[in-house]
């Protein structure tokens, strides 16, 4: 079935699309459907020069894939080193910490061993001083009677 212009404009009658009607009333910008041939020498000439560059092409290609491939090597040798040393300095900083907590720790044992005894003998001292007191009151109380 060939479509000709007349239909074209019956199609879009019948839809009423707006698209179609401008499209249909443009003036027409395209070239020629059909590429000129050229002669045989300048084929052959061509064909040659695709086969040249299609070669150039895909050396540079493979040559980009392997400088990618090296870079991102390198990329991942780098993060694993980096991503090891972190892991590094996690531990040791974890392992400094275990310490100042254990240190901190024995330190406040010891400030509490050290403030009962010094309550104990603060109160032994009080006991000892009411004590004292005590018979010396009743020394004096002897004396007088």
């Amino acid at each position: 079935m060939h479509i000709t212009a007349e239909k074209i404009k019956e199609a879009a009658e019948a839809l009423e699309c707006t698209e179609l009607k401008s499209f249909m009333f443009q003036e027409p910008t395209a070239g020629p459907l059909t590429k000129p041939r050229r002669s045989s020498r300048s084929t052959g000439r061509s064909r040659r020069s695709t086969r040249r560059s299609t070669r150039r092409s895909t050396r540079r290609s493979t040559r980009r894939s392997t400088r990618r491939s090296r870079r991102s090597s390198r990329r991942s040798r780098r993060s694993t080193r980096r991503s090891r040393r972190s892991t590094r300095r996690s531990r040791r900083s974890s392992r400094r910490s275990r310490r100042s907590t254990r240190r901190s720790r024995r330190s406040s044992r010891r400030s509490r061993r050290s403030s009962r005894r010094s309550r104990r003998s603060s109160r032994r001292s009080r006991r000892s001083t009411r004590r004292s007191r005590r018979s010396s009151r009743r020394s004096r109380r002897s004396r007088r009677s």
